[in-house]
């Protein structure tokens, strides 16, 4: 008989015989709500008995267990494969549904593979949880207690006769039962699906997605390009219903020759010029000039226009023409690193500002660029045109010249001495000094620490415990702010600096009060399919995986809440990546053990204490029988 609830289970009695019952061995899975057994009787097995301790360890979860394997036994033996039987769709997963069958005392597997002859994409619009179905019985592993079900073996497979149905190069109809990135699935006959990839739905149009030439359920013609039986899988084509105007191409087209067409379409990396009707080829916006640099293809052609172009490639067989613009006139770069050599001073016209800076025209109508960083060194330029201004004529140092990439770097600051030159001197690693912040990105803040001379405090170097996912959480442009010179980079001119290596480490704290083995308290701050962080001391989290968390199996979410107060014990510890594995169920299998440990030692306590008071009382008469001897 259950008598009452004790710290780590249950405590029962047998006749004035006490026993204990650990929590996790009174029922087949977790239980939180014991208290709803006391004053009941059940059955259990003795797992351990101490004659001297007057105590025994019970199990009621060992008779509940070979209960259900006896059952099981029994219908496992009954089944086999070919019988068809009865059920009901218990659970859905990602791969398939449990039907439960044998009046519910036992569950098979109905996979989605065996759900349909077609291919099942949504396991919920095919069966539901609570409907009765009648299934086949597959296979059934009695040694792993599995079985296997289906529901498309009490039909014949199509792909059988498939021979009969289609044949290759003949065009049918079909409806559309699926639409993917790279094409779409096309039910051509009961239970069968063939693809059309989405290269062969046009012969003229760049199809992006599927979606833009068809729909779901919509009736397509198709023509059957081949038919695997084994691999069961169809090719299909849309655009082969109609003949390819690309197949007299390279008859009608030379490599090198100058020809017209019509701009038919424009894109941010080129355009798209007709050379007839259903032929197109591509001028790449790097082809469509020699010198500046070309934003969009708008800013030199308009679309419908007629432009001249230069074949430069062809490749009917993928549908492809490369073509030129620039390539009709000489390249003005060819003489470039002869005429601008680096490190001389040239003078050119302000081109075109842009938000990173300045393109400045030299003669020939090359352009260089005076990037943002090459205005100032010393003040951060928000602007290149508070420095310059378009048409304006300005004298700058050549810093490099690609003829290559036709590039050309210029400078306006390299006129004057760098401020870095005693960065590493002032600024050593480690020193702690104060600086302004001056301007808030998406990785980090950078802050001034000498005029002309910042730091980047990166967004992972704010805080040691919480997560910053922007520097406007905890800094606004014009804070002074304590910071630690980490790293000096002087070739790139780079200083990283930390605001939470002012502090010491949480995780070091932490670990010095509870070491790996060590089980302390934490508080459940979110859930995921893989287990549950939980907050620990000092704002840190640590990880207990969803193996770690019952004696039983189940889902994170329902054997834990968020913020549910647990007994965590510390596994390990990952100090470089600042991860903390945890274990709930090893905390309380050391409570369980803690737990009997104590009951046997009060069990021996109380009969030490009742031989004490027997010896006690046999003293006290000695001493009066010797007290009264020695008075007399």
């Amino acid at each position: 008989r259950v008598s009452a609830k004790v710290k780590g289970g249950l405590s029962a009695d047998y006749h004035g015989l006490k026993a204990f019952i650990p929590g996790s061995l009174m029922s087949l899975q977790q239980e939180y709500d014991l208290e709803k057994y006391i004053g009941q009787r059940f059955q259990f097995r003795i797992i351990e008995f101490n004659r001297r301790r007057r105590n025994m360890v019970l199990s009621r979860k060992a008779i509940l267990e070979k209960e259900r394997k006896r059952v099981v036994a029994e219908i496992l033996q009954k089944l086999e494969p070919g019988m068809i039987v009865e059920g009901c769709v218990k659970n859905i997963t990602d791969y398939g549904a449990f039907v439960s069958i044998e009046d519910g005392r036992i569950d098979g597997l109905l996979h989605k593979a065996d759900m349909s002859w077609a291919h099942v994409r949504d396991i919920h619009k095919f069966v539901k949880v609570g409907e009765a179905v009648t299934v086949k019985v597959l296979n059934v592993d009695r040694d792993h207690e599995k079985i296997s079900l289906g529901i498309k073996q009490l039909n014949n497979d199509p792909w059988l006769t498939i021979d009969e149905k289609l044949r290759v190069g003949e065009v049918v109809k079909g409806s559309v039962k699926n639409i993917t990135h790279f094409g779409a699935f096309v039910e051509v006959a009961d239970g069968i699906e063939g693809l059309v990839h989405i290269s062969d739905m046009s012969w003229t149009e760049r199809i992006r997605h599927p979606k833009e030439v068809c729909t779901i359920d919509e009736i397509v013609d198709v023509k059957v390009l081949n038919i695997d039986p084994d691999e069961r899988k169809i090719a299909l084509g849309m655009k082969q219903v109609h003949p390819d105007p690309w197949s007299l191409v390279r008859e009608e087209y030379q490599i090198g020759e100058v020809v017209t067409g019509s701009v038919k379409n424009l894109a941010d990396f080129g355009a798209f010029v007709e050379l007839k009707e259903g032929v197109e080829g591509l001028i790449h916006i790097s082809d469509l000039s020699w010198v500046g640099r070309v934003k969009h293809p708008s800013d030199i052609l308009v679309a419908g226009g007629e432009v001249e172009v230069k074949i430069l490639d062809m490749d009917p067989e993928n549908k492809k023409i490369s073509l030129g613009l620039k390539q009709v006139n000489p390249d003005p770069w060819e003489l470039a690193e002869d005429n601008y050599i680096p490190g001389t001073i040239v003078r050119g016209k302000v081109k075109k500002l842009t938000d990173f800076g300045a393109f400045i025209e030299l003669k020939d109508g090359i352009e260089g660029l005076v990037h943002i960083s090459d205005f100032s060194w010393t003040e951060r330029v928000e602007s290149p045109g508070d420095y310059v201004v378009e048409g304006q004529d300005v004298d700058v140092k050549v810093l490099e010249v690609n003829r290559t990439e036709r590039r050309i770097s210029l400078g306006l600051k390299q006129m004057g001495e760098e401020p870095w030159i005693d960065v590493t001197n002032k600024f050593p690693i480690g020193t702690t000094l104060e600086g302004k912040v001056t301007k808030l990105t998406n990785f980090g803040a950078f802050v001034e620490i000498d005029k002309g001379v910042e730091g980047l405090l990166h967004v992972s170097d704010f805080s040691w415990t919480e997560r910053v996912n922007h520097p406007n959480e905890k800094v606004a442009e014009g804070d002074v702010v304590s910071v630690k010179v980490l790293d000096i980079n002087y070739k790139d001119r780079k200083i990283s600096l930390g605001v939470k290596q002012l502090d010491n480490d949480p995780l070091g704290d932490f670990l010095m009060k509870h070491p790996v083995n060590s089980v302390t308290q934490g508080e459940v701050s979110s859930i995921t399919d893989f287990g549950a962080f939980i907050k620990l001391e000092g704002g840190i989290e640590g990880l207990v995986h969803s193996s770690q968390i019952a004696q039983t199996r189940g889902r994170p979410e329902e054997l834990l809440a968020v913020g549910q107060k647990v007994d965590v014990k510390v596994l390990d510890v990952d100090r470089k990546e600042r991860r903390i594995r945890l274990s709930i169920r090893q905390a309380k299998e050391d409570e369980e053990r803690r737990a009997y440990e104590q009951y046997t030692k009060s069990v021996d306590s109380a009969a030490e204490v009742s031989i004490g008071d027997v010896l006690g009382s046999q003293l006290k008469d000695a001493l009066k029988e010797a007290v009264k001897e020695e008075d007399e």
